[in-house]
């Protein structure tokens, strides 16, 4: 009997196959502030074939930090909240971050940290910015790989996500992006705040409270700052209140 009608030769399954493969494989998936890749807390650097950053930070880099005061404000060309290696320039009353062209997100640690209960916030002016793309504050952190984000975008959204060894987990059951009435759209400044009370934090965006967030451990340790790839900002101020 002839079953040409249903049978396909070898070479043409594999030319279905890859006639399948063509529609399909539209490009890499791109999820804005959480990626796969390594953080940094210095700025990017790419080779010759304008490869994106894929090596890990090193933890020397890493300043120190004490549970004091800290109220920069970026007036002095010589501020370094973030420690005296940040490769990111100041001038015109703010720290400029261009991150635009990198696919992985900056993290920078402060030399001030909480010891105990207090509150950390962060003024940014969006320059350039993909609609997902995060900028936030890091609480409780023991490196640039594990800190937990409070964060917003500039489509009304907001989210908190803990960072383990570079591996991005929900908090609460809360989803990656969560919205809010109280967000607007297009943001073209931000002032990101977080105030830790033990096993609490209020995340305050614009001076309104948007969550209360409740974690397993009280947040202390370093905090500093989160921008997402593809994004550039200026950093206005950057203030750490400790309890007492």
């Amino acid at each position: 009997m002839d079953h040409s009608g249903v049978k396909l030769t070898s070479a043409g399954a594999a030319i279905l196959l890859l006639a399948i493969l063509a529609v399909s494989g539209c490009g890499e998936t791109r999820t804005t502030g959480f990626f796969a890749g390594f953080s940094t807390s210095t700025s990017p650097t790419v080779t010759g074939d304008e490869e994106a950053i894929t090596v890990p930070v090193d933890v020397t880099i890493i300043p120190d930090f004490e549970d004091t005061l800290l109220n920069c404000t970026f007036d002095n060309v010589l501020a370094a909240p973030f420690g005296p290696l940040c490769q990111y320039e100041v001038y015109n009353g703010a720290m400029h971050i261009d991150n635009s062209v990198f696919a992985t997100p900056v993290v920078m640690l402060s030399t001030s940290g909480l010891l105990d209960d207090g509150i950390v916030e962060a003024q940014f002016d969006l320059i350039d910015a993909a609609a997902h793309s995060v900028v936030g504050v890091a609480v409780g952190a023991l490196s640039t790989e594990d800190f937990l984000l409070l964060g917003v975008n500039s489509r009304g959204q907001y989210t908190v996500q803990q960072c383990i060894n570079g591996l991005w987990l929900p908090v609460m059951g809360l989803d990656v992006f969560e919205s809010s009435r109280l967000l607007p759209f297009s943001l073209p400044g931000v002032i990101v705040s977080a105030e830790v009370h033990a096993n609490y934090i209020d995340l305050r965006v614009n001076g309104q409270l948007i969550q209360v967030v409740r974690t397993s451990m009280p947040a202390m340790g370093q905090v500093g700052i989160f921008v997402d790839a593809y994004t550039e900002v200026d950093l206005d101020r950057f203030t750490v209140i400790p309890s007492e």
